[in-house]
């Protein structure tokens, strides 16, 4: 099981809790928690970065590019490995009181040690619906047009 405290961006603020659990290596990995203190009713790009952030550190921009072992362009979260990246996990949407119940399963990231796994990478919310590669912005494919980070945090194997 992984964790990951997500904080809003450049701030030390708390907004939220995941957990990361796969059973087995070849089962899909299972995201479930809750961020709050978002907008009420949006739409946000949710996806895994390739970097940590340090310790301390709360500026989601380190997090750098979207997990993408394979190089491939982005998609949505309904494509097959060699059309998304690895990181790439749709969207998720606020309730009116401006709080996101996160519940994903997700068959190409992974927590076991291989390629595909998140751990230790960075899980980042952004501000604005991802296009899943299809929408004809210059950074459709890749980035989805997501827009700003807004939250996240390192994904840890270490209990929050």
């Amino acid at each position: 099981m992984a964790y990951a405290k997500i904080y809003l961006d450049s701030s030390n603020t708390v907004a939220g809790h995941l957990t990361f659990m796969q059973s087995e290596s070849h089962l899909p990995v299972v995201i479930k928690g809750q961020i709050s203190n978002m907008t009420a009713n949006t739409v946000h790009g949710f996806h895994v970065h390739q970097n940590p952030l340090g310790n301390g550190e709360f500026n989601c921009t380190a997090a750098g590019p979207h997990f993408n072992p394979y190089n491939t362009t982005h998609g949505p979260i309904t494509a097959n490995i060699m059309h998304r990246h690895v990181g790439d996990l749709g969207n998720v949407t606020s309730d009116s009181a401006g709080n996101i119940n996160i519940d994903i399963h997700d068959s190409i990231i992974q927590l076991y040690n291989n390629i595909q796994s998140i751990v230790n990478r960075t899980i980042v919310l952004h501000a604005m619906r991802d296009d899943g590669g299809m929408g004809g912005f210059t950074d459709s494919k890749t980035t989805g047009n997501a827009g700003a980070r807004i939250a996240c945090g390192n994904i840890e194997l270490n209990p929050m």
